[in-house]
């Protein structure tokens, strides 16, 4: 049974909401830093993957993804596992909002470059 903190689920919902006001990951951790919260873990430094890594875990939605013990690249999903901090649709948003900032493209051929025109985080808003 997992047991929710919520002031890290307040947290967990903040950036969620930062990344789809279109806060880039180094403005989200600026935000964090000035707002002075610290890492689950009790450090003032957020790192960039710590912040990708909230923004692409399921198990925020209430659902868990368990991975075949058999080494394969097979996983099942477990829904409605938990109670959810943030909702599904917000989950998707931040995924496709992920990956139309992402500057890698994956060809048809399978092929993996960079985008002409990459997403900057220079705009750090």
């Amino acid at each position: 049974m997992l047991i929710i903190d919520e002031e890290e689920a307040r947290v967990v919902k903040r950036i969620y909401d930062w990344y789809l006001e279109g806060y880039s990951i180094g403005g989200i951790i600026d935000k964090l830093e000035e707002k002075k919260k610290k890492t689950s873990t009790g450090k003032e430094r957020w790192s960039k993957r710590a912040i990708e890594s909230i923004l692409i875990r399921e198990k925020y939605t209430g659902d868990v993804a368990i991975a075949d013990s058999g080494g394969s690249d097979n996983r099942y999903l477990n829904k409605k596992h938990h109670k959810g901090i943030i909702s599904k649709e917000q989950f998707e948003a931040v995924q496709l909002e992920m990956e139309l900032r992402s500057n890698v493209e994956i060809g048809e051929d399978g092929t993996v470059r960079r985008k002409s025109k990459k997403y900057s985080s220079k705009n750090r808003k």
